[in-house]
């Protein structure tokens, strides 16, 4: 009776250790399933880059391979999803050792890296790769307030000196009255790198040292805007008060001005708990100056915003004439050349707005290097 329940036990054994081999064998088919896919999906991912790179070289590249290209890419973006899914299930159970884990999600990690590349070169092309999102209203009140902080004052400036020009009556907008009006005014030649030059016209009501910590602040923030947008200024005004920004021009661009008012400026647009938005100011106010009297009067920009059939902000749609263009200029500015400071949704939202207008855009062929 003994030798019969030994043997029973060993059979028990044996049968539990070919189980636990089984079990074994089958999680490492698992994981080497898993490393074949992405491996497949990385070839596939590469292909991708040139099928893209082939399509930007051609002149014209119609919609429908476009839209190739988009589904395309959301397949992928499942694919990895579900690759990372599968890791995180393995994981939890305890199926899969660190090491592996890590190699695996480091792969998918790099795939998805290499997907936001493509994009970000496509864009910088004028292919804009996307998932298409129905929306029928603008997404956000105003694109300076609601978009991320997208210019830092670390980034690149073309400034390079300004020069003391004594004090001299100029004609300044004071929003205050609001009017044009006559003012003393401290006066700085601001130079930048490309060739470019702006006054910087400063009421009297500032001393000539707190004009000077003016131009230290300010004029390395205008050398940060692409030259395109800062071509048609000829002078940045200062101002006391709580007054927004504005910017004028004459019907001949002989007087473009912008004019800040610095208490509004230092209290409520350096003070975000988003960031500052001091630069993001300034492409907004540049645009109206440099990209506004070249545009709006064009046929191509009247069929691009019926064919995107929306605003990025309700500003943009209830001025459609003169505030469209300085509000999608800046998410023109983030998608095409700064992908990585936005998420991957809000490229999708604003793409899904204003395509024809980035198309649009592209057509003019303007200097922004800057932001390469």
């Amino acid at each position: 009776m003994k030798n019969y329940k030994f043997l029973i036990f060993i059979f028990l054994i044996i049968i539990n250790s070919c189980s636990k081999e089984d079990e074994i064998n089958q999680l490492n088919q698992t994981i080497l399933d898993l490393q074949a896919n992405i491996s497949r999906l990385n070839s596939q991912i590469n292909d991708y880059s040139v099928q893209i790179s082939q399509l930007t070289s051609q002149n014209n590249i119609s919609s429908n391979q476009i839209e190739d290209l988009n589904n395309q890419l959301s397949g992928f973006q499942v694919q990895i999803e579900n690759y990372i899914n599968q890791i995180e299930v393995l994981s939890e159970e305890n199926l899969i050792l660190d090491s592996k884990n890590n190699n695996l999600t480091f792969q998918l990690s790099e795939l998805q890296d290499q997907l936001d590349l493509i994009q970000a070169q496509g864009a910088v092309n004028g292919v804009y790769i996307f998932d298409k999102i129905e929306i029928s209203d603008p997404p956000f009140s105003g694109t300076m307030w609601d978009l991320p902080d997208l210019i830092t004052s670390s980034d690149y400036t073309v400034y390079s000196s300004s020069t003391y020009q004594g004090i001299e009556t100029t004609m300044f907008y004071d929003k205050a009255i609001p009017a044009f009006i006559n003012y003393p005014a401290h006066v700085f030649k601001v130079n930048f790198g490309d060739g470019l030059s702006v006054d910087f016209e400063i009421y009297t009501e500032f001393t000539q040292e707190e004009a000077l910590a003016i131009i230290q602040k300010y004029a390395p923030l205008m050398g940060q805007l692409g030259k395109e947008l800062r071509k048609n200024i000829k002078s940045i005004e200062f101002l006391k008060g709580e007054e927004v920004a504005s910017a004028q021009r004459s019907n001949d661009l002989s007087y473009a001005n912008i004019t800040f008012h610095i208490d509004w400026l230092e209290n409520i647009v350096q003070t975000r708990p988003d960031g500052d938005r001091t630069e993001e100011l300034f492409i907004h106010e540049a645009a109206h100056l440099s990209i506004d009297p070249y545009v709006y009067s064009q046929q191509g920009w009247v069929d691009a915003v019926t064919l995107d059939g929306n605003y990025l902000s309700t500003y943009a749609k209830d001025n459609p004439d003169s505030e469209d263009i300085a509000e999608t200029f800046q998410a023109y500015i983030a998608v095409k050349y700064f992908p990585e400071r936005i998420t991957s949704s809000l490229r999708d939202t604003i793409l899904s707005t204003c395509l024809n207008r980035f198309k649009y855009f592209d057509s003019l062929n303007l200097d922004l290097s800057i932001y390469k």
